[in-house]
């Protein structure tokens, strides 16, 4: 008798048992050998050979069969072997389809690294959505999980119609957007943990949340103050930028902020004497005061070559005014 087998003994790949396999895999080599016999096997089984008429002589009569003559061993060679049956076309292409399938399966089992054995956090469900041929990926940036999760998700969402992904296959181009550390998160997560998009995105919001930006309020504006010698134009362009984060700003709360923060000037005189309400109203007015201070920084600088110009002993040239002749302060 040969050696028993040690029931303590760790099966190896060869001899794995169907109740160490994953239901995955067992549901994959169903699946293939389903497929192989719905594909290749669409005929009916070769009929059953009927028996040679010696033998059914030698039933009805019950004679004795006659012995098998035994030949030397030299001649039993030249004894022709009965040719194998023929094979049906159709059962050498099944065999073939499963055998392509299972070794499929025995890659994922044994041949596979051992990160890729960890399969995708999707539901099968998910999976079944097969990728059109024109399938493309958004034109996003990647992200890596440092720039604004919350930012990358909505450029993803307001992409995704334009390309008419399913669910199915917005989960798996979604994927193709991550990098780096975004990467190595998602290839950890539990197999088949996501069963939504819902899901999926809040685990991703929620796992990169300490990248997300502050959100500005409308108190920042009031931040937003006008330096000494600063031209009311520079300004004007700062406090724009700084609305630019405050989406939420209203034109009152805008319009009151930049007040608050102006320095005393015929300006900020002006919006003593009749306050506005609206933002963009004030922008209208700042825009009279903007060319008045140009203006006369304008007339500052040719005054200053003109100076120039007399204290080296030259005689002075004629210079064009490019200021107005009436002060736009008198119209209001």
């Amino acid at each position: 008798m040969g050696p028993t087998a040690d029931p303590h003994r760790r099966s190896t790949s060869s001899d794995t048992s169907t109740e160490e396999l994953s239901p995955a895999l067992l549901g994959a080599i169903q699946r293939i050998v389903t497929a192989a016999l719905q594909e290749h096997v669409s005929v009916a089984a070769p009929p059953r050979l009927a028996p040679p008429p010696e033998a059914k002589v030698l039933e009805e009569e019950g004679a004795e069969e006659a012995p098998v003559p035994v030949l030397p061993a030299g001649r039993r060679r030249d004894i022709p072997r009965p040719e194998p049956p023929e094979v049906p076309p159709q059962w050498l292409a099944c065999l073939e389809h499963l055998q392509k399938g299972l070794q499929d399966v025995k890659y994922q089992i044994e041949g596979a690294p051992e990160d890729e054995r960890q399969g995708v956090p999707f539901t099968d469900a998910v999976m079944t959505d097969e990728l059109p041929l024109n399938c493309r990926t958004p034109a996003i940036a990647e992200t890596d999980g440092t720039t604004d999760p919350m930012e990358h998700l909505s450029r993803f969402e307001n992409a995704a119609p334009l390309h008419r992904y399913t669910d199915g296959i917005k989960y798996r181009v979604f994927v193709t957007t991550f990098a780096r550390a975004a990467q190595q998160w998602f290839n950890q997560l539990p197999v088949g943990a996501i069963e939504n998009f819902q899901e999926f995105r809040s685990l991703f919001l929620h796992q990169f949340a300490s990248s997300r930006k502050l959100r500005k309020t409308e108190l920042s504006l009031f931040a937003v103050r006008q330096k000494d010698d600063e031209p009311l134009k520079e300004y004007l362009q700062r406090f724009n930028a700084a609305a630019l984060e405050v989406p939420a700003a209203t034109q009152e709360v805008k319009a009151s902020a930049f007040s608050q923060e102006l320095l005393d000037g015929d300006f900020f005189k002006s919006l003593a004497k009749k306050p506005v309400a609206k933002f963009d109203a004030l922008l209208a007015r700042a825009a009279k005061y903007i060319n008045m201070e140009e203006a006369q920084a304008a007339k500052k600088e040719t005054r200053g070559e003109k100076r120039k110009e007399i204290k080296e002993g030259h005689p002075p040239r004629n210079l064009v005014s490019t200021l107005e002749k009436e002060n736009p302060l008198s119209k209001e």
